[in-house]
């Protein structure tokens, strides 16, 4: 997935990218700058990707889904996986 994080890395760097609207609620909800978060992509780490086939490897698409402050109740030691309830 390195090769998928560069890309998406060179896509942020270069602004072509988009957040949509529920990410921006997020950042307004929290009260983050997207300038913070666009200023943390060099430590940025892919959580989930599509099944393949829904998205070729040329199509790399930049897109800031959610925000979130992971509880660390709610999530593993890595903040990438919901615990189970």
């Amino acid at each position: 997935m390195g090769d998928l994080v560069d890309r998406i890395r060179e896509r942020i760097e270069a602004g072509r990218f988009r957040v949509s609207d529920h990410a921006q609620g997020r950042l307004d909800e929290r009260g983050i700058l997207l300038s913070d978060i666009l200023a943390s992509v060099v430590s940025w780490t892919i959580v989930e990707t599509y099944p393949t086939g829904r998205m070729t490897p040329d199509a790399v698409h930049a897109v800031l889904v959610t925000v979130y402050l992971p509880d660390k109740d709610k999530w593993d030691e890595h903040s990438t996986t919901r615990r189970k309830a």
